[in-house]
């Protein structure tokens, strides 16, 4: 996961507007069920977020630099 990009979704605990687009810097398991995942954001902080504030943009939507 580190690397991915991702946008912003259902954020409730830091306060960033749904939509932003970040990447995800760090991974932080808590235990078996819980992960924090630290977003680097476009005012350069890393903020520490649920997997439930974002989504992974999918690398199907890019376009293909083959062609």
């Amino acid at each position: 996961m580190v690397g991915e990009l991702v946008v912003l979704h259902n954020c409730q605990t830091s306060g960033y507007k749904d939509g932003t687009y970040g990447i995800i810097v760090k991974l932080e398991v808590l235990g078996p069920l819980y992960s924090i995942y630290w977003v680097l954001l476009p005012d350069d902080a890393e903020v520490p977020m649920w997997d439930s504030e974002f989504k992974v943009v999918n690398e199907s939507r890019r376009s293909n630099n083959n062609s």
